[in-house]
């Protein structure tokens, strides 16, 4: 394998099963399917951390979310080494369309070609007022602006629970941010520097909520023919002490506001929302095999994290449960004919790495520098059992954190400092649904006590790296 193009394809709470090479819903990601059955697909990938701003920002810098400040969305941070700068020094044209969610968004942070839609709202930051789509839309929409309605929609989850996930479905195919986010890279390809090799951040928005896709993907599948796990009907709060302090409440919101039907119905939406994204896909790896550039561009696929979709009777992220801690990626390296499936445990931390050996960066392992590479595994088939971690939480003493080890799962939760913390044990070999906590009849046996010193010992590093301010101006 050779330096290549590089274009990294990402979607926003993603679930890792939500695609149909996966074990997701038949005929549902044909593209990306394809793209799998070229590649290397890694089964069993985490995020470093499962939020959005984290997750992004530890993911362009090579560290987790303490190292690089960025503990919760919108807080500023900061990195030696942010990717696409190195890649730049190295030769490489650099370009970016869609969701960064990295603060301050004005920065380059290496990109030359930075075309931005991180959110269509304002309720939180200033999001929308740095949004090229937002002006786009504006124009399109003859002055209208369409923020107000985007902030109502959001703000619905104060006292209506299924319009803030489903949103209020008032943009048409042609303005929805998919088909934008893409027609932006087509427009990169066009004004790009031919003579150097290119890195390229398509980031689209979705399936985040609003799940509510336009028409025809609103009716790709009917709410009728959507299953619910079975962890939905289970009642996790008894000897599951981290779902208890963290989880409880949304899940008794979810029951007491949404029907079982209303749930089926966001299911739904939610994956014509995948199913129109991998449509445009469809037309980004189409438009690379006109010009000439698909053998030669390392293309991958990942998300930020993923999203409980009714498992345990939630939504959402920001849990260290494999809905929203785990996610997809494939990787169809370039001038390559290595094609698997990869059971090994690994950390999408390690794309930093991975690309930057790619472009024959030699230099890009810095002594304070977290993340690995994947790229051994991209040039020939390699299994091993592998190890990895994640973080969650703006206030460090009660922060979520996670150890994967083979089959094994610790979680562990912050009780109000570095050493005091409860915990969770899950064999996802035998117990995928992480329904069974097995540290209450494990945690006296001594590979047990093992796993837990790793993770305590990594929790101490990551806490006395934490920021001192996490409060957003």
């Amino acid at each position: 394998m050779k330096r290549s193009n590089v274009l990294w394809i990402m979607t926003d709470q993603h679930r890792f099963d939500a695609l149909s090479c996966m074990g997701g819903l038949p005929g549902m990601t044909p593209n990306l399917d394809t793209l799998a059955g070229e590649g290397v697909v890694f089964e069993n990938c985490y995020t470093p951390s499962p939020v959005c701003g984290p997750a992004r920002t530890a993911l362009k810098s090579g560290r987790f979310p303490a190292a690089c400040g960025a503990v919760k969305n919108w807080l500023p941070c900061h990195s030696p080494d942010w990717l696409p700068e190195r890649l730049a020094d190295v030769g490489y044209d650099t370009g970016m369309a869609g969701k960064l969610h990295i603060s301050p968004c004005e920065k380059s942070y290496g990109f030359r070609w930075k075309v931005l839609s991180d959110a269509p709202y304002s309720v939180y930051a200033d999001d929308d007022k740095h949004s090229e789509y937002i002006k786009w839309l504006t124009e399109k929409r003859n002055g209208e602006s369409l923020v107000p309605m985007f902030d109502a929609d959001e703000l619905a989850y104060k006292d209506d629970l299924y319009r803030f996930c489903a949103g209020s479905g008032f943009r048409t195919l042609e303005e929805h941010e998919t088909g934008w986010t893409t027609n932006q890279f087509f427009k990169y390809l066009e004004d790009r520097p031919e003579e150097k090799p290119f890195f390229f951040f398509l980031s689209y928005f979705g399936p985040h909520q609003p799940y509510l896709p336009p028409k025809p993907y609103d009716s790709w599948v009917s709410s009728d023919e959507i299953k619910l796990p079975k962890s939905y009907y289970e009642d996790l709060m008894k000897d599951h002490p981290v779902f208890e302090k963290t989880a409880r409440a949304l899940r008794e919101r979810v029951k007491s506001e949404l029907t079982e039907h209303q749930v089926k119905e966001l299911l739904a939406q939610y994956y014509g929302q995948v199913k129109m994204i991998d449509e445009s896909i469809g037309e980004v790896l189409k438009r690379l095999k006109e010009d000439g550039l698909y053998d030669n561009t390392t293309i991958i696929f990942t998300a930020d994290h993923g999203d409980h979709l009714a498992e345990y009777g939630l939504f959402f992220k920001s849990q260290m449960y494999d809905s929203c801690c785990k996610v997809p990626l494939i990787i169809k390296p370039a001038h390559s004919t290595v094609a698997y499936r990869n059971k090994q445990v690994v950390n999408s931390l390690d794309l930093y790495g991975t690309i930057l050996d790619i472009a024959e960066d030699a230099n890009w392992k810095q002594p304070d520098a977290e993340a690995g590479s994947l790229y051994e595994m991209l040039t020939q088939e390699k299994q091993e059992k592998g190890q990895t971690y994640s973080i969650f939480g703006a206030d460090k003493n009660h922060a979520l954190s996670m150890f994967r080890k083979g089959e094994w799962k610790l979680i562990r939760l912050a009780d109000g400092n570095e050493i005091d913390a409860v915990y969770e044990l899950y064999n996802l070999e035998q117990n995928p649904q992480e329904t069974e906590n097995l540290y209450p009849k494990c945690k006296d046996m001594e590979w047990c006590k093992n796993l837990k010193q790793q993770l305590d010992d990594w929790f101490l590093i990551q806490y006395k790296r934490y920021p001192e301010k996490t409060t957003i101006k």
